[in-house]
C-alpha cells in the first residue's frame, strides 16, 4: 500500500478547489509523483555517500534472495 496516497488525495483535492481538470490532476501527481522518488534517490544516494548507510550492506540486502 502507498503510505503517501492520503497526502495525494489531499492534493487532488486541493487542485480541484483550485479549478484544475482532472486531466491535469493526473499529470501534476504523475510528476510530484516522480519528484518524490527522485528525492527519496537522491537522498538515498547521499546517506550512501556521506557513509550513513554502508553500500555493501545494501547490495547484500538487493542480492538476497
Amino acid at each position: 500500500m502507498d503510505t503517501q496516497q492520503p497526502w495525494y488525495d489531499q492534493l487532488a483535492e486541493l487542485l480541484r478547489d483550485r479549478g484544475h481538470t482532472e486531466a491535469e490532476i493526473v499529470t501534476i501527481l504523475a510528476h510530484v509523483r516522480g519528484r518524490d522518488l527522485q528525492t527519496q534517490q537522491d537522498s538515498i544516494m547521499d546517506s550512501i555517500g556521506l557513509g550513513d548507510i554502508d553500500l555493501d550492506t545494501v547490495i547484500k540486502e538487493a542480492l538476497r534472495t
